[in-house]
């Protein structure tokens, strides 16, 4: 089974102007992805078929194997251990920093492409950065105000202890 990705990689470009001119330079590019509790996946990216392939190539430039844990953390960082990467190295370096370069909501691309339960899996598997920091302001703010409930604690303590003494 195979699926285009011609859409998708002309919607990432359109998202993140430039992102196609640098993984057109490394045209044509065959490498596999294999995520433990996955199938291997493997992916043709070459002028005019960019695809994505339910089976192993049998000679890609490179091949990607991760746990779950390691494709989420990488998904989340933003980074591979190149213990992970096998094959060319450099080429899979020069794509997946493309890739960490793009700045767009991948939970919408997934939700439009390949449907609600993938979006809703990743935006449980992967926090929102605008919601963290949301928290983050908030727990600040809470922070401050047990701050300066210690400090009034603390100067009431004070004055007690010079008003008996």
């Amino acid at each position: 089974m195979q699926i285009p990705l011609n859409k998708f990689l002309l919607e990432l470009d359109s998202l993140s102007p430039g992102f196609f001119m640098q993984i057109k330079n490394l045209y044509p590019l065959k490498f596999n992805l294999e995520v433990s509790p996955v199938s291997k996946l493997s992916i043709t990216l070459d002028h005019g078929t960019e695809t994505l392939y339910f089976s192993e190539h049998p000679n890609p430039a490179f091949s990607l194997q991760l746990n779950i844990f390691g494709a989420l953390n990488a998904l989340n960082n933003k980074k591979i251990s190149t213990q992970s990467i096998s094959g060319d190295v450099e080429t899979a370096l020069i794509l997946f920093s493309a890739l960490a370069n793009i700045d767009i909501d991948l939970e919408l691309l997934v939700y439009k492409y390949f449907g609600d339960i993938p979006a809703l899996i990743l935006r449980k598997a992967i926090p929102n950065k605008s919601q963290s920091s949301k928290n983050s302001v908030h727990e600040n703010e809470a922070n401050t105000i047990l701050k300066s409930f210690r400090d009034i604690s603390i100067r009431l303590d004070r004055l007690e202890h010079s008003l008996i003494n």
